[in-house]
């Protein structure tokens, strides 16, 4: 008769280590998650206008107006072009919903109709610039698992770098993305956006961030795009906070307008 062998000292040991492990990784990437939702909870909840400069490779560069504001609990942001004459204008919606959900619209100056961007629009540049649409927007904090990758310093502030992988990589724009984020000041100040080679396919970079009125506000961006050879910087010229807002202003009824 054969007798059932007795889990040795060893054995048991490795199998101990391996559940302490797993709990240290499935923790780790709680911590991880929880870093970029603090990061995202701290972006300014008051309602703001703002002037902004979009630089690109060809042709002068884009002059916008933002409005931003909170409404039914969404991230609403209502940009205009106001120069050059070429895409004077042109208009943009973005609103980005607390389950996660974001819908984009755009409206051509030259047409009444307001036009929602559809998801392989998402992935085009904005107004000739290194950014695509769907750069603009931040990404559903539960469309992805999270990992503690390491640390890095970005304009003098130590960052931890979080890698974000899509759970539905089919469809997803990229197949990886690493962010710096200072845990003090809970700032996003840098990604880096890959494909599923591992090929760097974009950079994105804060140069330049400081308080206005008591709020942390990134006053200049950097897309660099190594495949296209694209480089646009984003700068905020001009802002103010807690100015008041017409929820109306955030609809596509008043695009077409």
């Amino acid at each position: 008769m054969r007798y059932a062998k007795r889990p040795t000292a060893v054995s048991a040991a490795l199998a101990l280590l391996a559940v302490v492990v797993a709990d240290s990784a499935a923790a780790a990437g709680d911590d991880a998650r929880d870093l970029v939702r603090r990061a995202l909870e701290a972006l300014p909840k008051v309602p703001f206008i703002a002037k902004l400069k979009l630089s690109v490779d060809r042709g002068a560069p884009r002059e916008l107006t933002l409005s931003h504001k909170l409404v039914a609990g969404a991230r609403a942001s209502y940009l205009e072009v106001i120069a050059p004459v070429e895409v004077q204008g042109m208009r943009f919606l973005f609103l980005e919903r607390p389950d996660g959900q974001s819908d984009q619209f755009m409206k051509i100056a030259a047409s009444r109709k307001v036009i929602q961007v559809a998801a392989e629009m998402r992935k085009h540049s904005f107004l000739g610039s290194a950014f695509y649409v769907a750069d603009l927007i931040e990404p559903a904090l539960d469309a992805f698992a999270y990992t503690d990758v390491g640390e890095d310093e970005i304009l003098r502030r130590r960052c931890r770098l979080i890698e974000a992988v899509p759970k539905q990589p089919a469809g997803a724009l990229y197949a990886k993305m690493i962010a710096a984020i200072d845990p003090k000041d809970l700032l996003i100040l840098k990604r880096l956006f890959v494909d599923e080679k591992g090929t760097l396919l974009k950079t994105w970079t804060v140069e330049r961030v400081d308080k206005v009125t008591g709020y942390w506000t990134l006053l200049e961006q950097r897309m660099r795009n190594p495949i296209e050879k694209t480089d646009s910087r984003l700068e905020i010229t001009e802002i103010k906070h807690n100015v008041e807002l017409p929820d109306e202003l955030f609809s596509p009824e008043h695009l077409a307008r």
